[in-house]
């Protein structure tokens, strides 16, 4: 499994979710528990400064050192 950042949808916080290696399947939860049902699918992002990362899952991410990140 990979993280990638996506949003919810457009102006909201970076979290990181989880991929496989070729994307085809992303968890629809990230990982500080976000749930993206209410509006659909996550929206895949690259050109978002990293300030913009919610802070859980940047927590999460540097204790458990998931890859990718």
């Amino acid at each position: 499994m990979f993280a990638r950042f996506a949003q919810e949808y457009g102006g909201q916080k970076l979290h990181i979710v989880e991929a496989d290696a070729n994307d085809e399947k992303v968890s629809s939860r990230a990982i500080c528990g976000r749930d993206c049902s209410r509006r659909g699918n996550w929206r895949m992002t690259i050109n978002m400064p990293l300030a913009n990362l919610c802070k859980n899952c940047g927590r999460i991410a540097r204790d458990v050192r998931i890859v990718g990140f």
